[in-house]
């Protein structure tokens, strides 16, 4: 029996491993979110941060993955992190366009940022997307917030349609 030189055996592993990196991308990725909310539950948003950006990187497509490191960016308030929050739901919206998570951290980014009707479009979509009465009080609040007493009504109404008892909208529409 001969043996393999060193040299051969050690591309033969390299070739084994790009091709079961290939194959099981997908759960190495969710993985790698799960110790993300690990580190998370740790008390170690740096951490988190980091190992939802490498999960990402290893699915692209991710909404998973997007939608943690997005409103993790939201959430850390560093410089630049809210662009680099609307840069990463952006994308991930590209191949899931109507992702009411993705939407919303979407919306806190350009919130943070002041960029008021970006904003509430995205709570509005978000809200119409997942019917989900929290986004659509979201989007209300800002149409208020820049005038729009009609559109804040709607969205309001918009809230109870998804959940008739949800009192933020009941309350809010009682005041218009």
């Amino acid at each position: 029996m001969t043996t393999i030189p060193l040299g051969r055996r050690i591309a033969l592993a390299a070739i084994a491993l790009t091709v079961a990196g290939g194959l099981f991308r997908f759960q190495l990725a969710a993985a790698v979110i799960t110790r993300g909310d690990d580190a998370l539950r740790g008390g170690d948003r740096a951490a988190a941060v980091r190992y939802y950006a490498r999960a990402l990187a290893l699915d692209p497509r991710s909404s998973r993955a997007a939608d943690r490191l997005a409103f993790y960016l939201d959430m850390r308030h560093l410089p630049g992190d809210a662009e680099s929050a609307i840069d990463v739901a952006s994308r991930a919206l590209g191949n899931a366009p109507d992702d009411p998570a993705l939407l919303a951290d979407r919306g806190l980014a350009e919130q943070r940022l002041g960029r008021w009707r970006a904003a509430e479009d995205d709570f509005a979509r978000a809200g119409s997307a997942g019917r989900d009465a929290r986004y659509d009080h979201l989007a209300g609040r800002i149409a208020l917030r820049l005038g729009d007493a009609g559109g804040a009504r709607r969205y309001f109404s918009t809230a109870l349609t998804h959940d008739s008892a949800f009192g933020p909208a009941r309350a809010a529409l009682a005041k218009l």
